[in-house]
């Protein structure tokens, strides 16, 4: 027989405690989940619609404190410091997205109109293509007549087809170039004139625009809020601190492997390969792996291995010191950085790998700081 439990008011309570507890942990868990699927969401579908606005918020923000500074040292008007800042910034940006997008249009014009690359191009294709055919020749005996002739026909082909795409490709790039560029150019200089128009009444009415949404929020959370938009701009701020580093080590060491294969301007092209690399998407492999299959059909096996050698080599570097770096900067343990940046990248995407990492440290403080309590 089973024993009867006594069910003392001491023991009703403990149970009443214990459900408390669960169906507390329970509602916090949905809400926070439900928080993160919205943000998932927007991030996702809305981000990109919202660039121009978020960006200029970026702006503005950044530009308070030279702002503020110049206004106290000069006794002139906000307003107008926050024109000539935004303009000065807008003007820096576009000048060197400008410098960096003509030198690279001019390369890509330059190598695509050289006609020696085209035949330096159709000579190692041919020349593949023939050693691949010697090759089927010597085991001929091995092979039916069918066969060979089917892999010397399969060869040939594959280089008359390979031999016509280059060829299209040199004839149509600055055509589909242009095109390209064409097509969204309006859309891009529409955004860019909303950015920069935006840019300039959020960094002059800054402080408005942050008191209006402070209004809206309860008295009893204005604390916890002001405290998190204080700690995304401290993080966020610390995070691009990190990939700035980053980026210099990644420069250092294309510097010292594009000396040693001899590569003309060194410098400065380990310096746009470093700056492609910090940018969403996009990763030194964006042009070392077309570079090294351009050296390998011109023949340039030396240079098609090394910058195979440099690309892994900075792969292997980037994925162990970006934890690293990153939770260093941002205050997180190298696991729990790695974590979240691979969740955020599956979750959203490139932008996920940099915003997850944000949250989970802005959670941490407000658990710390007692505002909120997620676990124990």
């Amino acid at each position: 027989m089973n024993r009867k439990e006594n069910y003392t008011p001491r023991t009703i309570l403990q149970n009443n405690k214990k459900v408390e507890k669960r169906f507390c942990f329970l509602i916090n868990l949905l809400y926070f989940s439900v928080l993160l699927a919205i943000g998932i969401v927007v991030a996702r579908y809305l981000f990109l619609w919202m660039l121009p606005f978020v960006m200029a918020l970026v702006v503005a923000a950044s530009l308070q404190r030279p702002i503020g500074w110049l206004v106290n040292k000069t006794k002139i008007s906000k307003n107008i410091f926050s024109v000539v800042l935004v303009v000065l910034f807008v003007l820096l940006l576009a000048g060197l997205v400008a410098i960096i997008g003509w030198q690279l249009m001019l390369g890509i014009i330059t190598f695509v109109t050289d006609k020696n690359n085209i035949h330096l191009i159709e000579k190692t294709i041919n020349g593949i293509a023939g050693g691949f055919n010697e090759f089927v020749i010597r085991f001929s005996d091995f092979l039916s007549s069918n066969a060979t002739d089917t892999l010397q026909k399969g060869i040939d082909g594959i280089s008359t087809s390979l031999m016509g795409f280059v060829t299209d490709l040199f004839a149509n790039v600055a055509t589909s170039a242009a095109t390209a560029v064409t097509t969204s150019l309006p859309m891009l200089l529409v955004s860019f004139i909303i950015w920069v128009v935006a840019s300039i009444f959020l960094t002059i009415d800054y402080q408005k625009v942050i008191t209006f949404i402070m209004r809206q929020v309860p008295e009893r959370h204005a604390e916890t809020v002001e405290l998190t938009r204080s700690l995304c701009t401290n993080t966020i701020f610390r995070l691009l601190r990190a990939y700035l580093l980053l980026m210099f080590i990644t420069f250092i060491e294309l510097s010292i492997s594009f000396s040693i294969l001899g590569v003309s301007y060194a410098l400065l092209i380990a310096a746009l390969v470093a700056l492609v690399d910090i940018l969403p998407v996009l990763g030194t492999g964006t042009i070392l792996i077309p570079w090294a299959f351009i050296a390998l059909i011109m023949g340039d096996f030396k240079l098609f291995i090394g910058l195979g050698i440099t690309y892994i080599i900075i792969t292997i570097l980037r994925n162990i010191l970006e934890p690293r770096v990153v939770s260093q900067q941002i205050g997180l343990n190298p696991l729990v950085t790695l974590f979240f940046m691979f969740l955020g990248l599956r979750a959203i995407g490139i932008f996920g790998m940099l915003l997850f990492p944000v949250i989970v440290m802005v959670l941490i403080q407000l658990q710390e700081s007692g505002k909120i309590k997620i676990w124990k």
